[in-house]
Formats: C-alpha cells, structure tokens, sequence
C-alpha cells in the first residue's frame, strides 16, 4: 500500500479532437521578414524567395505590391567600416581589415539588371533595393546613398517611408508572374 501512494501517477495522454497535429515552431529567415512587415505589407503584396536571374545573381527575398518592387538582398561579410568608395572587412584568420569588393556596387548592379529586364519585358515599374548585412551588427557608415540595414526590422522602415506613386494591379502581375517563374 505504501508503495502505490509514494508512486507518481502517470499523466493521461493527451488527445485533441478535431485539430492537426502539432507544429514545431521554427523561425526561419522567410517568417522572420514576414513578421516583420505584416502590418506594413497587407494583402496586395506577394513575397518571393531565392530567385534566381542568372548563374551569379541570385536574389534573396523580393517583394511586389503598390509602392513598386522590393529587393532585399543580404550580404554575409562581417563589416566593420564602410563608405561610398571603400569597405573594410575583418579577416577571419588574421583578424585585421581587409579591403573587400563593394557591397553596395554589386547591390546596384543587381538592381540594374532586374530593371534591364523588366524593361525589356515592357514593364517600367519604381524598383527599390535595400541590403541587409545580419553578421554585421556594429557596422560604421559614413556618406552612403543605398539603403543598408542589419536586421528586418531595416525593411520595414525602409518600405514606410518609400512614397511613389502606385503600381497598377496588372504591372504587379506581371512582375508577380516573372518571379515565380524565376523562383527556384
């Protein structure tokens, strides 16, 4: 007797009628940028992920809604210091600066060739480009003209305060069309 009063009760399972099964919540990079431009973004905009317009360019994230097209594009390089002409990186085997190939003239590039593109297809549209450099958090900036950021939370604002004058709902199609093709 004493033996079953000091035993544990085993819980009972539990049983859930009339529900899925039980997700395990991961956050991935897609969900992380959708929390953050939930409220921003409503329902006219589409996202699209890892798009592919050649060999070389490969584009993140890209968002399409009335404001025009978004890019977002992400650079992995730790960056310590950078201005419109030069960027320093930190070396990770001899741990000083190293001069590195621009960011912001590979993320110009980019965005010109989105342009080029759409334009040949007869769709001339505003196309706004921001990079994002998550491995970066204490990056110093002085005198740069294109959008950069370290987190989505940089996108949300960036897209609040873009004003331009709205895209009609057949360009965005359009435009919607292409990327999903495009997508890998």
């Amino acid at each position: 007797m004493l033996q079953v009063m000091t035993a544990s009760v085993p819980e009972p399972p539990r049983r859930r009628f009339f529900a899925s099964k039980q997700v395990s919540t991961t956050t991935s990079e897609t969900d992380a940028l959708c929390n953050e431009i939930r409220h921003v973004c409503r329902f006219d905009w589409m996202l699209f992920d890892r798009i592919r317009l050649s060999d070389t360019i490969v584009i993140p994230f890209a968002l399409i809604g009335p404001k025009g097209l978004f890019l977002v594009l992400q650079n992995d390089a730790v960056v310590e210091w950078m201005t419109e002409e030069s960027c320093h990186v930190m070396d990770s085997e001899h741990g000083r600066k190293v001069f590195a190939p621009h960011p912001i003239h590979q993320s110009k590039q980019i965005v010109q060739a989105v342009r080029k593109t759409l334009k040949e297809q007869g769709i001339i549209i505003p196309i706004h480009g921001i990079t994002l450099f998550p491995n970066a958090p204490q990056m110093r900036t002085e005198r740069i003209k294109f959008p950069t950021g370290h987190s989505f939370k940089d996108v949300r604002a960036f897209i609040v305060s873009k004003k331009s004058s709205p895209v009609q709902e057949q360009e965005r199609k359009q435009v919607a069309f292409y990327l999903a093709q495009q997508q890998e």
